[in-house]
């Protein structure tokens, strides 16, 4: 029988453990989505902005913590989404600019990524889309509804005391008058503007560059690339 020499077989078993850990530590990070580089102990932080946007919170959370992490050399916001909210896609947007003073932040487009889910991207270094992604939108909607005839129906008469013409605005109980539609045509278009500016401002472009896809247009990949409104296509 062969005699085993203590050295290499020491030098051997601490290679195998050696390897075991490393891979141990890739599998971990690629299920929890944070790539590691086991030796540089570097990392790319990955940011989900997934859903209807109702709040910013817990996104802009996650940008400042990464943001103040100096092992994440990189950040990945990864959206699907229709869009949502106005103030927390406005507020994402700017923690998305802050986050990329300091890191460089990259926007990765899902499925879907329209309207305050492109708002958000556009404060990123740059905007990767995949080939069905959907995006643009760039547009304000504000729906109401009148449930007059219903409750007319049912012998429900409502009453309302306000304080001002344009109080109760938007009442589902009564008819909308022209100076509250011309009103909120009015905010709508402010909105709108401040949409424009901001997508023109993240992206480096002229507002009237723009200004031509922000009628609420949906935009393929390729049209959005055509428009300066996304980087890369993959």
């Amino acid at each position: 029988m062969r005699k085993r020499h203590p050295v290499l077989f020491g030098l051997l078993l601490l290679l195998v453990i050696g390897a075991g850990f490393f891979l141990l530590v890739y599998s971990m990070s690629s299920v929890t989505g944070e790539k590691t580089a086991f030796i540089a102990k570097e990392r790319i932080g990955v940011v989900p902005l997934k859903g209807v946007i109702t709040d910013s919170r817990a996104v802009i959370d996650v940008l400042e913590k990464f943001s103040k992490d100096d092992s994440v050399k990189a950040i990945v916001l990864r959206i699907d989404t229709p869009g949502g909210g106005v103030g927390p896609s406005q507020e994402i947007y700017a923690e998305v600019l802050r986050t990329a003073k300091s890191k460089k932040v990259v926007a990765s487009l899902g499925s879907v990524a329209a309207s305050g889910g492109y708002y958000a991207a556009a404060g990123a270094d740059g905007i990767v889309a995949s080939p069905g992604t959907i995006t643009g939108s760039i547009g304000v909607v504000m729906g109401f509804a009148n449930f007059e005839e219903l409750l007319r129906k049912v012998g429900l008469v409502p009453v309302v005391i306000k304080s001002g013409d344009f109080k109760d605005i938007g009442s589902p109980v009564r008819p909308m008058t022209p100076p509250e539609r011309d009103f909120l045509e009015g905010l709508a278009r402010k909105i709108h503007r401040q949409f424009v500016r901001d997508v023109a401002a993240g992206r480096r472009l002229a507002v009237e560059r723009v200004e031509p896809v922000a009628d609420g247009r949906i935009l393929t990949r390729e049209e959005a690339a055509a428009a300066g409104l996304v980087d890369r296509l993959c």
